[in-house]
C-alpha cells in the first residue's frame, strides 16, 4: 500500500510544482511584458514630449521669420526694385524699424538680416542686425559687401545663396560665431517675383543652446538621455560625443542606428541596440528643422521593476509549490489509507467469501469516492449472494425442463420429417411458375422494341415537321420581300404615271396657242386687205404700202399653213398619249388587281403553311411524348416482371433450401437429443460449482 500512497502524494507534489511553475511563469512573462511596455511607453512618452516642446520654439521662429518675409515682400515694389538700385535702399530705411522689432521678439535671435539681390541692389544694400547675448539690444551694423565674394564661397556667402537655390525656407546647419563664441542655427526664407525673379532673403540666427538647453535637461529613468541628429546619423550635439561625428563610425554595434534613423516609418517607435557591451533602447522623434531628437536609456533600468516583481513572483511560486507538497503528503495518507481496507473486502470476496466485514458499514457512510466504491462492491457481494442462490435453484429448474425437452426433441424430430417432403413438392411447383414468368418477360421485351422503333420514328417526325416549319418560314419571309418589292415599284410606275398623264395635257395648251395664232393670223390677214385698200385709194404714193400689205398677207397665209400643220402633228401626239394613257393604265389595273392580290394570296398560303407545319410539330411532339410514356410503362411493366420472376426464382430456391433445411432440422433434433444428455453431465458438475460459495 505504500506504493499507492507513494504515487498519490507524488501527484499531488508533481501538479503542484507544475501549476506553481505555470502560474508564476506565466505571472512573470506577462509581469515583464506589462511592465516592460509601461516602461517604453513612459519613454516614448518623455521623448514625444520634449520634442513637441523644441518643435514648439522651432515654430515659433518660423513663424517669426515668415511673417517679416511677408510683410517684406507685400511692400517691396517689383518694378522699382528692378530699375532702380537705389529703391532697396530707400525700402531698407522704410521697414527697419519693423525689423528690429521682429528680431527682439523672437525667442533665442542673435542676428535678423534682409538682403536684396546684388544685381538688383547695391552690394551692401539690406539689413543686419546683431547681439552678443540674449539680454542686450540689438546693433545695426553694414551687411556682408557681396562684391567680395563669389556665389560658390559657401563660407562667407552660402547664407545667402544656398537658400535661393534650394528656393523654399530652410534651416541651415548649426555653425560657431567666432566673435561671440555662441553656435547658432539660422532660418532663412527666400523671396521671389510674380515671375520667379529672386529678390533677396529675410533670416534670422538663433542661438542653437534655446534648443540644446531643452535637449540637456531631458532624462529618462536614471541615466537615460538624449541627443540631436542628422538624418544620416551625424552627431549635431551631444553632451558626450563631439559635433560632427557619425554613429556608425564611433561603434560597430551603432551602424544599424545610422539605418534606423534614417526610416521615417520607425520614428517614435523603441529599438534594441548595443553600445560598449551593454543593452539598451532608443527611439527618435523628427524636428521642424531636419534634425532628430534621439532618447536612449539602458534596458537594465527600463526593466528595474519588471525585474523585481519577477523575483517576487518567483519566490512566491517556490513557496506556494512547497507549501502544496505538504498539504499533498496529508491528502495522500487519508486517502491511503481507507483504499487499505477496501483491498481487504476486495481480497475476501476473491475468496469467494460473502460473510459480511466489521468495517464494512463504516466505509459506506464516507461522503467522497471511497464511501461510493465501498456501496458499490456492497451491492455487488449481494448480487453475487443473489446470483448463487438463483443458480442453484436454476439448477433444478434446468433438470426438471431437460426431461421435459427431451420429450418435444423427438416429436419435433418427426414433424420436421413430414414438413421436407411437403416443401420439396412445392419447390417444383415454383420451377413450373417461374418458367411462365420467363415467357412473359420475353414477350415484354418484343413490345418493348417496338415501343422503340415508334419513339424513333416520331422523332424523326419532328425533325422532319421542324425542316417543313423552316422551309415555309423562308416562302412567308420571301413571299413578303417580293410583295414589298412590287409594291415598292407599283407605287414609283403609279407616281411617274400620274405625272406623265398630267404632262400630256400640256397638248391641249398647244391648242389653244393655235387657235390664237389663227386669230393672229386673221386680223393680220384682214389688216393687210384694208391696207392694199387704202393703198389702191393712195394711188401711186401708196403702192409702195400696197406691197408691204401684199407680203402681210402672204405672211398671214403662212402662219395660217403652220398652224395647221402644228394641229395635225399635235393630233398625232393627242393620239399617241392617249395611247400611252390606256397602256400604263392597263398595266397599273393588272398589277393592282392580279399582281398584288397574287402576292397577298401568296403570303397568306406561306403563313398557313407555317401554321400547318407547326400544327404538325406538335402532333408529333404529342406522339412521341406518349410514345415516350408507353415506353416508360412498359419499361416499369418489364421491371415488375423481372422482378417476380426473380421472386419467384429466389422463392423457388429458398423452398429447396427449406426442404434441405427441414432435413437438417431432423438431424439437428436428433442431435440436439444427444445434447440433452450431455447437459445432465454438465449439471451435475454445476451442482459442485455452488457448493464452494459460502453464504453464510
Amino acid at each position: 500500500m505504500r506504493r499507492i500512497r507513494t504515487k498519490i502524494i507524488l501527484a499531488i507534489a508533481i501538479c503542484s510544482v507544475i501549476t506553481a511553475m505555470i502560474v508564476g511563469g506565466v505571472s512573470i512573462v506577462n509581469t515583464r511584458k506589462s511592465e516592460g511596455a509601461m516602461a517604453l511607453e513612459e519613454l516614448g512618452s518623455v521623448g514625444r514630449l520634449k520634442s513637441q516642446e523644441v518643435n514648439d520654439i522651432i515654430l515659433r521662429v518660423e513663424q517669426s521669420v515668415n511673417t517679416l518675409s511677408d510683410l517684406v515682400a507685400k511692400s517691396l515694389d517689383e518694378g522699382k526694385f528692378k530699375q532702380n538700385k537705389n529703391y532697396a535702399d530707400e525700402f531698407t530705411a522704410a521697414v527697419a524699424d519693423v525689423t528690429d522689432n521682429f528680431a527682439m521678439h523672437t525667442e533665442g535671435a542673435i542676428t535678423c538680416y534682409i538682403r536684396y539681390n546684388p544685381d538688383f541692389s547695391n552690394p551692401t544694400s539690406g539689413i543686419f542686425l546683431t547681439r552678443d547675448s540674449l539680454d542686450a539690444e540689438f546693433d545695426s551694423v553694414t551687411p556682408t559687401d557681396f562684391s567680395m565674394y563669389d556665389e560658390d564661397d559657401a563660407a562667407h556667402v552660402g547664407w545667402y545663396y544656398i537658400p535661393v537655390k534650394y528656393g523654399a525656407p530652410i534651416w541651415m546647419d548649426p555653425y560657431m560665431n567666432e566673435n561671440i563664441q555662441v553656435y547658432m542655427i539660422s532660418y532663412v526664407v527666400p523671396l521671389f517675383a510674380e515671375d520667379g525673379t529672386s529678390i533677396g532673403i529675410v533670416g534670422m540666427d538663433i542661438d542653437f543652446g534655446q534648443l540644446t538647453d531643452q535637449v540637456d535637461a531631458l532624462s529618462a529613468f536614471s541615466s537615460g538621455y538624449a541627443f540631436l541628429t542628422g538624418a544620416d546619423g551625424t552627431i549635431i550635439h551631444n553632451k558626450n560625443i563631439e559635433m560632427g561625428q557619425n554613429l556608425s563610425a564611433l561603434d560597430k554595434s551603432l551602424s544599424g542606428i545610422a539605418g534606423v534613423l534614417s526610416d521615417e516609418s520607425r520614428a517614435g517607435k523603441n529599438v534594441s541596440y548595443s553600445y560598449q557591451g551593454k543593452k539598451k533602447q532608443l527611439s527618435y522623434y523628427n524636428l521642424r528643422n531636419g534634425m532628430k531628437l534621439v532618447l536612449t536609456a539602458p534596458e537594465e533600468e527600463i526593466y528595474a521593476d519588471s525585474l523585481h516583481m519577477q523575483l517576487v513572483i518567483g519566490l512566491t511560486a517556490v513557496f506556494a509549490a512547497l507549501l502544496a507538497v505538504a498539504v499533498g503528503v496529508a491528502v495522500g495518507m487519508s486517502i491511503s489509507r481507507p483504499l487499505q481496507q477496501l483491498t481487504e473486502i476486495i481480497k475476501q470476496t476473491a475468496q469467494l467469501d460473502f460473510v459480511p466485514t466489521k468495517g464494512g458499514s463504516k466505509l459506506r457512510k464516507m461522503k467522497d469516492e471511497v464511501g461510493v466504491i465501498a456501496n458499490e462492491i456492497h451491492i455487488m457481494r449481494n448480487s453475487l449472494r443473489d446470483i448463487v442462490s438463483s443458480i442453484h435453484q436454476t439448477e433444478t429448474n434446468i433438470t426438471q425442463n431437460v426431461d421435459d425437452l427431451n420429450v418435444l426433441m423427438q416429436e419435433n424430430s418427426n414433424r420436421s420429417e413430414d414438413n421436407s417432403a411437403a416443401t420439396q413438392e412445392l419447390a417444383a411447383s415454383m420451377q413450373l411458375a417461374s418458367a411462365n414468368v420467363a415467357d412473359i418477360v420475353e414477350g415484354i421485351a418484343e413490345i418493348k422494341k417496338n415501343s422503340g422503333l415508334i419513339s424513333q420514328l416520331a422523332k424523326d417526325g419532328r425533325q422532319d415537321s421542324q425542316v417543313v416549319s423552316k422551309r415555309a418560314t423562308e416562302m412567308e419571309e420571301k413571299s413578303k420581300a417580293s410583295s414589298a418589292k412590287t409594291n415598292g415599284i407599283y407605287e414609283v410606275m403609279k407616281q411617274k404615271s400620274d405625272q406623265a398623264i398630267t404632262q400630256s395635257r400640256a397638248v391641249d395648251r398647244i391648242n389653244e396657242l393655235t387657235d390664237d395664232i389663227k386669230q393672229i393670223s386673221s386680223q393680220t390677214n384682214l389688216l393687210a386687205l384694208n391696207a392694199s385698200i387704202e393703198a389702191a385709194r393712195a394711188g401711186e404714193a401708196g403702192r409702195g404700202f400696197a406691197v408691204v400689205a401684199t407680203e402681210i398677207g402672204d405672211l398671214a397665209g403662212q402662219t395660217l399653213q403652220t398652224v395647221e400643220n402644228i394641229n395635225s402633228i399635235v393630233g398625232e401626239v393627242n393620239q399617241a398619249v392617249a395611247n400611252m394613257t390606256e397602256c400604263i393604265t392597263g398595266m397599273m389595273s393588272f398589277l393592282e388587281e392580279t399582281v398584288l392580290p397574287d402576292y397577298k394570296v401568296f403570303m397568306e398560303s406561306g403563313g398557313r403553311y407555317q401554321e400547318d407545319a407547326e400544327s404538325f410539330i406538335r402532333v408529333m411532339n404529342q406522339v412521341g411524348d406518349a410514345v415516350d410514356i408507353m415506353d416508360s410503362y412498359v419499361s416499369n411493366i418489364s421491371d415488375a416482371v423481372q422482378d417476380i420472376s426473380g421472386k419467384v426464382s429466389e422463392s423457388s430456391d429458398g423452398i429447396t433450401v427449406i426442404a434441405e433445411k427441414s432435413t437438417e432440422t431432423a438431424q439437428n433434433s436428433q442431435e440436439g437429443y444427444m445434447t440433452l444428455q450431455e447437459s445432465r453431465a454438465s449439471i451435475d458438475a454445476l451442482k459442485e460449482i455452488v457448493k464452494r460459495f459460502r453464504l453464510s
